[in-house]
């Protein structure tokens, strides 16, 4: 289904900087309803491979590449993406660059009428999909309007409506919840489609769940026994990365809580009943990790952004060591690091992303703002001269946390930071935020995860947080 020979590829990069050599020599082929794990660290050419394979690159960002490339027997050449689409289908890291349509049903519906098919087969279609991803109650929503979750889900039901015999798939699973990894892994399981999927981390659904397994690293692609590659992998994770990286230092210690909060956030797409939210008690001290889980949709990040001060709760309080803050007293002391690390990123180098979190503190000379500036690019393994739009979804992940740990927010909420990182980064970024005292908010669909990190957690159950037990 799926030959790939001798494929190399270099991205062009501008200005002095040397081309950027991400894939070296890769050759390997994928038979027709078999399965295929990738694990590889952000960065390791993961996403690129999955673009290069559904001819967006180089047709999109420019480079160099090399080696031949065939799909269902047949050279690909410089055929046009969107004349693959009856062939192979591509379950981007970040929804939001695949979404286009203002409608579930119509996002669906589009590449079914780019194929041609009759209208009466495609509406059955089309509510079929939604229905198996739990979204028939939102064909008419606009999906800017969903969560992280539900925008996967919608991903995966517009692959499922295509049917193609080939899925690409990068961190599939990441913004999802229990239940539909769990409906997600019996899809991929029928053995009706060649998967071709990559992946950060290893998760337990991936144990004994694919057909053969890979790691990439440094641009070369090695197979072996699932164990193995697993073994492999960590280790090398747990060579890039280091947990623990210092002492906790907290000065005084600060408390963060909210009480009788209510939170309605309505779908301006549609005239439904508003999404509400009942908080009748959060917390946060200072140099504390608390875990916030629940399934999609239930409102993780619409609370943080209340938390955060961008947007009103409808009724409620917020207080610092008990004086209550409006929203301009919130932005200033906690800080959210975005579940999609695109809305926090605009400036064209990490060292101007960087500079820009300090440009406000008059006490700092140019050289101790400089030093700073490659301090924190260090700490967070970045290159200051780097473009953001060009780095990938996790080294994007890095830069965000590298901004709030010069910014020094006294509270951080974290929205799903172990999407698309590994662990050991997920947990060495947490102990850098940590150190100077910031007490921790994480969202989270990983219960061991949480379980490794939090020492208190809240829980989102019908429309109301309510404090449980750690991991459950």
């Amino acid at each position: 289904m799926l030959k790939v020979s001798h494929l190399s590829f270099a991205y062009e990069r501008y200005g002095t900087l040397p081309n950027a050599q991400v894939l070296k020599e890769v050759s390997f082929s994928l038979n027709a309803g078999e399965t295929l794990l990738v694990l590889g660290a952000p960065d390791s050419g993961k996403s690129t491979l999955a673009r290069i394979i559904c001819n967006l690159l180089p047709r999109f960002i420019a480079g160099s590449i090399s080696g031949d490339l065939s799909i269902d027997g047949e050279s690909m050449g410089q055929r046009a993406p969107w004349d693959l689409t009856d062939k192979v289908t591509l379950v981007g890291q970040n929804p939001q660059e695949q979404l286009l349509m203002t409608t579930c049903a119509d996002e669906v519906a589009f590449p079914l009428e780019s194929l041609g098919i009759e209208r009466t087969l495609l509406v059955k279609r089309v509510h079929k999909a939604l229905r198996d991803w739990g979204l028939e109650e939102m064909a008419d929503v606009n999906p800017q309007e969903m969560s992280g979750g539900e925008r996967k889900r919608l991903l995966l039901a517009v692959a499922d409506a295509i049917d193609a015999p080939l899925w690409i798939m990068d961190e599939p699973f990441d913004d999802l919840d229990e239940h539909w990894r769990s409906q997600l892994l019996k899809r991929l399981l029928r053995k009706e489609t060649a998967v071709l999927l990559f992946g950060s981390r290893y998760i337990d659904e991936f144990r004994g769940s694919f057909d053969s397994y890979a790691m990439l690293s440094d641009g070369v692609l090695t197979f072996g026994e699932e164990e193995s590659i697993v073994l492999a992998y960590d280790k090398e994770c747990d060579a890039r990365f280091s947990p623990g990286v210092g002492e906790i230092s907290i000065g005084s210690v600060h408390r963060f809580a909210g009480k009788g909060l209510e939170i309605v956030h309505p779908r301006k797409s549609v005239n439904s009943t508003p999404f509400s939210l009942q908080v009748k008690e959060f917390h946060v001290e200072s140099g504390e990790i608390v875990a916030l889980v629940g399934p999609n949709g239930s409102g993780k990040s619409t609370l943080s952004r209340v938390l955060c001060g961008l947007d009103p709760s409808v009724a409620g309080t917020l207080h610092i060591d008990g004086v209550a803050k409006d929203q301009i007293a919130l932005r200033t002391q906690v800080g959210y690091l975005f579940q999609n690390p695109d809305y926090g990123i605009f400036l064209p180098t990490v060292r101007d992303e960087l500079g820009w979190s300090l440009r406000h503190d008059s006490h700092l000379s140019i050289q101790v703002q400089e030093k700073m500036i490659h301090s924190s690019a260090e700490l967070f393994h970045l290159d200051c001269d780097d473009n953001p739009t060009m780095m990938g979804y996790g080294a994007k992940k890095h830069l965000q946390a590298a901004v709030y740990h010069l910014l020094e927010r006294p509270f951080l909420i974290i929205d799903e930071l172990d999407s698309g990182v590994t662990y050991s980064a997920a947990f060495e970024i947490i102990s850098l935020l940590r150190m100077k005292g910031a007490g921790i908010v994480i969202i989270t669909h990983d219960r061991s995860f949480a379980r490794n990190l939090a020492q208190r957690q809240y829980t989102i159950i019908d429309g109301e947080v309510r404090e449980t037990e750690v991991g459950a």
